[in-house]
């Protein structure tokens, strides 16, 4: 029997708790699933609901010993160690080392320590252990904006190679480049024009802390920042600008010599300079939605010519309609309506990408962005169902904006949104009928 066993003994680890050790007697360990017993009336048989894996709760006796084998030292400055290691505030990465099962993070449930005369230099222990696991919460708002991230590259991506198979299948003629950079150079002018609007003052000053009035910057209200000052902004717009032009002059260059591979890249970073260039995504969203409006193809003198047109716009419009959707998981929601609003806005737009690639047999982006907006729904649903709905409030009179705010949600902090939402003539009276966000 003694060589049967020396195996298992000698493969025994030093049992510790929190790097402090001890000699073990016995251990006991408790698993299985938990579960709800549901019981009826006058039904003999009970239902079982399984509920997933219980927690293994583990329980260790053992005993400190005066210069004992494990390396102890004093038994006395053992037992104060282990007394610490036990009171330690408990994070759940706790180390329990178990004799048999190794190295086990867990949480300490009880701890018990005994002395007597008979035993002399040594203490008895009694651990109770349960087995932790990281901290989780669910997370369904960031998964579905994360989703939407995800989608968003996949877009793209299928959007350039769609682009490319057809533009290579045209002959490569002088009349033809010349057709690809024109559509081009008119694209960007649009990008600057939408630019130099969305890095004016007038639209970036409101995101400087303060009030400067329901008319500056209606969709940029939700962005403050407090470390910036007027030479920053008139800064960051320049810079701003700047990134425009350069991905502009790159998707010119990349037509007038058709590399198509180099325009879809082109296109993908000028969309979203334009994208980055506007002070919040509200901005971003008319920005880009007016930026693919305004991208229409054209028929030209021969058939060459407007396949190739279509083509070339297809592209660019889609690279708009892709940075679209990339706004919306930054969107600052203001109510359940204001989802609703900002998904028809944006599902419209997807919408008509996708009847367009299915006519033109564009089968990788039909599908990229039959799954992108599928992302976008689900992320602006998922966020809008938590916000108030916007409904028809009835005031006894003609009231202020300030003392509404105080009336309805006893937070005057939240004038500037019901300013914007109820625009009324004169801020001091407002009409005594009028729509706002209601919990």
């Amino acid at each position: 029997m003694g060589a049967i066993n020396r195996p298992f003994f000698s493969a025994l680890q030093t049992a510790s708790w929190r790097g402090v050790p001890f000699a073990v007697r016995g251990a006991t360990l408790r698993a299985g699933r938990r579960v709800a017993m549901h019981e009826y009336p006058y039904r003999d048989d009970v239902w079982v609901e399984d509920l997933g894996r219980a927690g293994r709760r583990i329980t260790l006796t053992g005993f400190l010993l005066q210069d004992a084998a494990y390396g102890g030292g004093d038994v006395i400055a053992q037992r104060a160690a282990m007394i610490a290691a036990c009171e330690t505030e408990d994070k759940g990465d706790g180390e329990l080392v178990h004799p048999s099962l190794g190295r086990v993070t867990a949480s300490l449930l009880e701890f018990e320590c005994e002395e007597s005369s008979e035993h002399g230099r040594s203490f008895e222990l009694r651990f109770s252990f349960i087995q932790a696991g990281t901290e989780q919460f669910p997370t369904l708002t960031i998964a579905t904006q994360a989703q939407t991230g995800l989608s968003v590259i996949a877009a793209y991506a299928a959007a350039a190679q769609d682009f490319v198979n057809s533009m290579t299948a045209l002959l490569t003629t002088p009349p033809l480049v010349g057709e690809i950079e024109r559509t081009v150079e008119a694209f960007v002018v649009d990008a600057q024009t939408i630019t130099q609007r969305a890095t004016s003052l007038v639209s970036m000053v409101a995101t400087l802390q303060g009030d400067y009035g329901r008319f500056v910057g209606q969709f940029t209200a939700g962005v403050k920042n407090p470390a910036t000052t007027i030479d920053q902004l008139s800064g960051a717009g320049a810079q701003a600008r700047e990134a425009v032009t350069e991905s502009g002059n790159a998707l010119v260059s990349a037509a007038s010599i058709a590399d198509y591979n180099g325009m879809a890249s082109a296109a993908q970073s000028l969309v979203s300079a334009v994208q980055t260039a506007n002070p919040d995504p509200h901005e971003a969203v008319q920005s880009l939605a007016t930026l693919q409006a305004e991208t229409t193809a054209q028929t030209r003198a021969t058939p060459t010519l407007t396949v190739a047109n279509a083509g070339v716009t297809a592209m660019l419009r889609r690279s708009a309609v892709i940075a679209l959707a990339d706004s919306t998981p930054g969107y600052a929601l203001t109510s359940y309506n204001d989802a609703q609003t900002l998904r028809q806005t944006v599902c419209d737009a997807l919408d008509a990408e996708i009847v367009i690639a299915a006519d033109t047999g564009d089968d990788a982006t039909f599908e990229a962005l039959g799954a992108l907006e599928t992302a976008v729904i689900q992320d602006l649903t998922t966020r809008g169902e938590s916000l108030a709905i916007m409904q028809t409030v009835t005031m006894g009179a003609s009231l202020p904006v300030i003392v509404i705010a105080q009336k309805l949600y006893q937070d005057v902090t939240r004038y500037g949104a019901l300013l914007q939402q109820i625009d009324p003539v004169n801020p001091c009276f407002a009409p005594a009928a009028f729509r706002a966000p209601v919990i």
